[in-house]
């Protein structure tokens, strides 16, 4: 057989090296590669790009299959490579330059945790009482070795994604073991000692926010509900979930307007309007930044991926 003009050839176990195999052989091309979860991409760069500026939202994951990013986020240094992974926590932005050529592109799986998952699994973990090793508070993100147990978790997830009915069944859960494997790792520490038992009210406070998405919420309505002081809860909800109350609210809108330009012949400016924005740009902005391409584009890929527009 021919060899491909890159191999993802891994000095680590199977487990791993299945993993980050599998990720290689999911870039389609240049850029951005879809999948069938609105959270999940690969992206694929065969030369390197310059230093560029982004904005974190929430719990991202960056596993490389080959190649190298180099992240800075507040003065901390990361490297995203097939050795590591990658999980930025928080609105942040961050300063990234990728090392990518023909030989060795970069080719990585973006995946977004859902907030809802990350506040859930967090206090869930929190609440089984099960010691835990003492955390940097400091660090603005987490980097560490690709484990087994992870690689495993991921490779369940990709295989998923070839199976609309894996997809839409298995998947959920398998994004839950890769958001409770983040946590059991060490550089999670960060993470895992920043919630309390009480913070079971932010769980209240997200199903509150999506039954109101539409209306005109605050953040003092919010508080109210799960009977908190607004600025408390501002700060144990962006610490917990990633953003703030009002981003997530923003973040249930898009998804709301997404499926509405799939499911429907709904342009993008009516989806921008249904989302409460008062600006197309501004709207297409977002939308990238949450799910990885622009509206337009997301719609030409979903349906030239299922053939459809459903």
């Amino acid at each position: 057989m021919q060899s491909t003009p890159h191999a993802f050839v891994s000095p680590y176990v199977p487990d791993v090296a299945a993993c980050l195999e599998a990720v290689g052989r999911m870039a389609k091309g240049e850029g951005v590669t879809l999948t069938p979860l609105p959270r999940v991409w690969i992206v694929k760069f065969s030369q390197a790009a310059p230093y560029y500026r982004g904005r974190n939202a929430g719990t991202s994951l960056a596993i490389a299959a080959s190649g190298t990013k180099l992240v800075s986020v507040e003065n901390e240094r990361f490297v995203n490579d097939a050795s590591r992974f990658l999980v930025l926590h928080g609105e942040r932005p961050y300063d990234a330059v990728v090392e990518g050529s023909e030989e060795e592109p970069y080719i990585a799986l973006k995946l977004q945790l859902p907030p809802e998952l990350v506040a859930k699994t967090l206090i869930e973990y929190a609440e089984t009482g099960y010691s835990q090793p003492q955390a940097d508070m400091t660090i603005p993100a987490f980097c560490d070795v690709l484990t087994p147990d992870l690689a495993t978790s991921l490779l369940r997830l990709i295989r998923a994604l070839d199976d609309p009915a894996d997809c839409l069944m298995l998947a959920p859960s398998y994004l839950r073991e890769i958001c409770y494997r983040l946590l059991r790792s060490e550089a999670a520490g960060v993470l895992r000692a920043s919630i309390t038992s009480d913070d079971v009210k932010l769980v209240r406070a997200m199903r509150f926010i999506e039954e109101g998405a539409s209306s005109r919420l605050t953040v003092a309505d919010v508080a109210a509900e799960v009977a908190m002081s607004p600025s408390h809860f501002a700060h144990r909800f962006r610490t917990c979930v990633g953003v703030s109350p009002m981003r997530y609210r923003a973040q249930v809108r898009l998804e709301r307007a997404r499926l509405l330009l799939l499911n429907t012949a709904a342009t993008v400016s009516r989806a921008a309007e249904e989302a409460g924005y008062a600006s197309d740009a501004h709207f297409s902005r977002d939308f990238k930044e949450l799910f990885g391409v622009s509206p337009r584009a997301y719609v030409r890929d979903m349906q030239a991926l299922f053939g459809h527009g459903g």
